[in-house]
């Protein structure tokens, strides 16, 4: 039986047969409270610096309200899972998709408007200019889509991926396999939307001890063996760090072979972590790993890179 604050449902095995998920699809309620949860316990144990914790508590909140009170409609999946079919489209194919999409825009503009009150003057107008500018929020969403990160202002890129994560997810989980359209064995970058990874999990309960890669957009689960470079597939010069003891349920995994690494947080040791939250809270151990050279595989959509 999966733990209580697994967020997806568990699969049906048969004794005695070993069965690997290779996508597990979110149960958005579930996932939205659970990373309110851990926002809050990340604010409270970040004192009067939380208060960027804080307010994702009410991000994170805006989007469950929203997923309770426009779901996403039928033909809107269609667009999403049309556009995903595309594989990598160029940019003027991918902005042609988005302008035909209203959902996210939709999501979008409730968003910001929940959320400027709780913003600084500067970044609550930066918001609602573009919700009032249809061709320059397609742009936006058609920089970040394509990992152009620096080519939008990092307070409105938290508030915009966190709405097209929202439409996203939501196509994906209903279209659950049909979305897959490339290998999973070897996917380095979600396998249903093409976004990069927030984390490696490596699961407990009755998926004890297999590794997950969890989607930074569409917030799908990826199987990838362990003690294999997520980035590169190499072996021969994997390493684990932790700022306490091996035992840590936060750790770095890094390959020598390409300079890379990727957080992974042990649910078999702690069951409550959540990735984006406590991948979050945990950036020290990022700061530590880029001292040391190595890159990061994949991005927190609440701190996107410069």
């Amino acid at each position: 039986m999966l733990s209580s604050s697994d967020i997806v449902a568990p699969d049906k095995r048969t004794p005695g047969v070993v069965a690997i998920d290779p996508a597990i699809y979110p149960m958005l309620d579930k996932l939205y409270a659970r990373r309110i949860e851990r926002l809050k316990a990340q604010a409270l144990l970040q004192g009067e610096n939380g208060e960027y914790f804080r307010f994702l508590t009410h991000l994170v909140q805006a989007q469950q309200d929203n997923l309770a009170q426009a779901p996403l409609e039928q033909a809107d999946v269609e667009a999403i899972h049309n556009l995903l079919k595309q594989g990598i489209p160029d940019t003027t194919q991918l902005e042609h998709s988005l302008g035909n999409i209203q959902c996210w825009q939709a999501a979008y503009a409730t968003l910001a408007t929940q959320l400027a009150p709780m913003l600084p003057q500067k970044v609550a107008q930066a918001l609602g200019t573009l919700s009032a500018d249809k061709t320059e929020l397609v742009k936006a969403a058609t920089h970040l889509l394509q990992a152009d990160y620096a080519q939008v202002d990092a307070g409105v890129a938290v508030v915009l991926w966190a709405a097209l994560s929202t439409c996203w997810a939501q196509a994906v989980a209903r279209k659950q396999g049909e979305g897959i359209t490339q290998p999973l064995a070897h996917a380095t970058h979600c396998p249903c939307c093409h976004a990069p990874p927030v984390a490696s999990l490596v699961m407990g309960g009755a998926r004890e001890g297999l590794r997950y890669l969890q989607c930074s957009l569409c917030e799908v689960r990826w199987h990838r063996v362990r003690a294999v470079c997520v980035a590169c597939d190499a072996s021969g010069q994997m390493d684990h760090w932790t700022l306490d003891d091996a035992k840590s349920a936060i750790q770095i995994e890094t390959c020598g072979d390409c300079k890379s690494y990727i957080k992974t947080l042990r649910l078999d040791y702690n069951p409550e972590l959540e990735a984006v939250a406590d991948d979050l809270g945990s950036l020290l151990l990022d700061s530590a790993m880029e001292t040391e050279g190595f890159m990061r595989v994949g991005i927190n959509p609440f701190s996107f890179p410069a």
